[in-house]
């Protein structure tokens, strides 16, 4: 391995998923566009051989088997070995449309107040995907659980940023998603890594949150479109697992009074939700699916069911907290 620094280091988690993790990998190396990069993939627990084939086809990828603890640690054991000026972490399910990664180190390089950045996202369909959102609060959170993006005034309360003229431009959002994060290393080492109290979701504003408490800009850049092929969260155990998240967060950041609040909040929309499905639900399937899904996560949102995938803090030598995961999987 060189012992130059590179301007890029690539951390991609996977857990199974094989032929799209490929996918991804081959897609980003084609997009590298003068940018120097090393790539780290953090394996947590594949079972269909993931890691084994992308050894065999790319052999200067470092392939980390790491415990399934969370796509936040898995991450973690791919910054604790990146060398480059930049960290991307990049989800296992996003390839490159248009732009490279070099325009974005250059873009970077030339904004040295940035400390995080994203770039525009599409989904499968080619839509756009809203990357950019607001800090959860009370009101906002309110907002969206009555439905903001619907209104013909007011849809700038609620935490997703819908306004799709804003990302053909610059902007500065409060955060943006993890599935495309690029972080200057400075910023990185200054906030510390991501919180492994969070197995899957949220991890992400959390950083951007601590980024910019610690002085740094977190910026949208226009520079790369990509492509993430996500999966819907509004099913299964995603929904539960997204509640709890979002309630750890209001804990960590605001006092109980506000933490509340917003709990209180994000229940008006479970609620509200709950209700629609429970009307379509004797003709729908999907919404007998949904109406599971809702009243699954409103529990979990109220404390009255435990979430599908728990981290553990315990505390270590320096006072902060690592994690310990109950089993489970990191989805992507």
């Amino acid at each position: 391995m060189s012992t130059s620094t590179p301007d890029l280091s690539v951390v991609i988690v996977t857990h199974n998923g094989r032929e799209m993790a490929l996918r991804t990998l081959r897609s980003a190396r084609a997009a590298l566009g003068g940018a120097e990069a090393e790539w780290i993939v953090a394996d947590s627990e594949s079972v269909d051989d993931t890691p084994a084939a992308i050894e065999a086809e790319f052999d200067d990828v470092l392939v980390l088997r790491v415990p399934n603890r969370g796509f936040a640690a898995g991450n973690n054991a791919g910054i604790a070995r990146a060398r480059g000026r930049y960290i991307l972490l990049l989800n296992p399910d996003v390839e490159v449309l248009e732009g490279t990664l070099g325009d974005l180190v250059a873009a970077l390089d030339s904004r040295p107040d940035v400390g995080i950045a994203g770039v525009v996202q599409v989904g499968t369909d080619g839509r756009l995907q809203y990357s950019m959102r607001r800090f959860p609060s009370p009101l906002r959170d309110l907002g969206e659980s009555l439905f903001a993006a619907r209104w013909p005034i007011g849809r700038t309360l609620q935490e997703l940023e819908t306004r799709s003229e804003l990302y053909r431009r610059e902007h500065s959002p409060d955060w943006v998603v993890g599935s495309f994060l690029c972080a200057r290393r400075e910023a990185a080492a200054k906030i510390g890594p991501l919180d492994e109290r969070f197995f899957l979701y949220s991890e992400e504003i959390d950083w951007c949150k601590r980024a910019r408490d610690a002085g740094w800009d977190v910026r949208h850049l226009p520079t790369m479109t990509v492509v993430h092929h996500a999966g819907r969260r509004d099913g299964g155990d995603l929904m539960a697992q997204l509640a709890h998240s979002r309630t750890l967060f209001a804990h960590k950041h605001h006092g109980p009074l506000r933490a509340r609040a917003i709990r209180a909040a994000l229940a008006v929309g479970y609620v509200l939700r709950i209700g629609i499905s429970a009307v379509l639900a004797p003709v729908r399937p999907s919404a007998r699916r949904r109406l599971r899904a809702e009243s699954r996560a409103l529990a979990v949102l109220l404390g009255r069911a435990e979430p599908p995938l728990r981290a553990v803090p315990v505390a270590t030598a320096a006072g902060e907290h690592d994690a310990e995961v109950a089993p489970g999987a990191v989805g992507s």
